[in-house]
């Protein structure tokens, strides 16, 4: 079985990332929005054995704003991978190749729509879009072994 090219891998998680960041930000402005919806005023929590003294308006409030937090970190998470995806393809020196990636993993374009858009043939993109791919898995080999020093040190 043919073993797929990781510079398409890693592009491809592009459209995913965006619909996971647009996800997340929202889920954080509904966590957000019933903290802070809260009419009534919050009593101060006393530390006590009896389930009775538990007030379930600070737990639902410390509850939103931790659920909050969690959704930041994996939001950020997110947007570091998008990042990197916008990074690679900016680190293709030829602005056609930088194009045709652009064009197809950002955009989503097929690659007819690619080559009328940008007055190539079929074959020339296809070209183009291999000459990239090959600039950006060098990208990802040399990100891989400075992300491997990083942890060393």
């Amino acid at each position: 079985m043919k073993r797929e090219n990781p510079a398409k891998v890693f592009l491809r998680q592009y459209t995913g990332a965006v619909a996971r960041v647009n996800a997340l930000q929202r889920a954080i402005d509904q966590a957000m929005e019933r903290a802070f919806n809260i009419s009534v005023t919050l009593k101060e929590v006393r530390v006590m054995s009896s389930p009775a003294e538990h007030d379930p308006m600070a737990a639902n409030v410390c509850t939103a704003a931790d659920a909050s937090e969690i959704l930041y970190q994996e939001k950020a998470k997110a947007d570091a991978l998008l990042r990197d995806i916008l990074a690679a393809i900016d680190s293709v020196t030829d602005e056609r190749q930088k194009a045709v990636l652009t064009m197809r993993y950002v955009n989503g374009e097929p690659f007819l729509k690619i080559s009328e858009a940008l007055f190539l043939s079929e074959p020339a993109v296809y070209i183009a879009h291999g000459r990239a791919l090959s600039a950006v898995n060098k990208w990802l080999e040399v990100r891989n072994v400075r992300n491997q020093t990083d942890h060393i040190a």
